[in-house]
């Protein structure tokens, strides 16, 4: 318990320095990196909270196609970036206020792994005894993402397809700027 305890406060502190270079960073590539890396240590932190399904969607579409995205994106932007001379204190705020509500919000969850939390007097006692006498698969976890959640498995599985085919497309050579330049070394070329 301690262990975990400690693995979460170091995920924890890692994700607030993060966020705070974010906040200081005035580049847009150490933004992408930066936030590229965040959502690595949030895959970290579902993995803790025994999500690896949900970790594995953060690693792949967060860190991975995200960042991709970015990176093509920054291409298209000026090579000199402006300064920007703007107020820092309204964000700020804004932010600090917020993660007060949310942090004050959260001493009403149940704790991590509570066997007496709503979430396990629900559903989980359904699963576990369906999962064997309904379905036949004697692996629940196999059971509930394959059948019990299998739209929902099935949807996450869609939505990162269709991330990494956009990607593909959008980091594709586009032809049209082909068949402009072709016609200008054929005239070189008569030349």
């Amino acid at each position: 318990m301690i262990s975990e305890l400690l693995i979460n406060a170091f995920l924890v502190t890692i994700m607030l320095s993060i966020a705070i270079a974010l906040i200081r960073t005035r580049t847009v590539i150490f933004t992408v990196i930066l936030t590229s890396a965040y959502s690595l240590v949030a895959a970290l932190m579902f993995i803790t909270l025994d999500a690896v399904d949900v970790a594995f969607t953060e690693a792949s579409v967060g860190a991975g196609i995200s960042t991709i995205l970015f990176l093509a994106a920054m291409a298209y932007l000026p090579k000199k970036e402006e300064e920007s001379i703007s107020s820092e204190f309204v964000p700020a705020l804004s932010c600090i206020i917020l993660g007060g509500i949310l942090i004050w919000c959260s001493y009403d969850l149940p704790e991590i792994g509570q066997l007496t939390a709503p979430i396990h007097q629900h559903i989980a006692p359904e699963y576990i005894k369906g999962s064997k006498e309904d379905i036949g698969i004697p692996n629940i976890v196999t059971s509930v993402l394959a059948s019990y959640r299998g739209y929902d498995t099935f949807g996450e599985t869609i939505v990162v397809f269709t991330a990494g085919v956009a990607v593909l497309a959008l980091l594709q050579k586009n032809p049209a700027k082909k068949n402009k330049s072709q016609p200008k070394q054929k005239i070189r070329e008569n030349a």
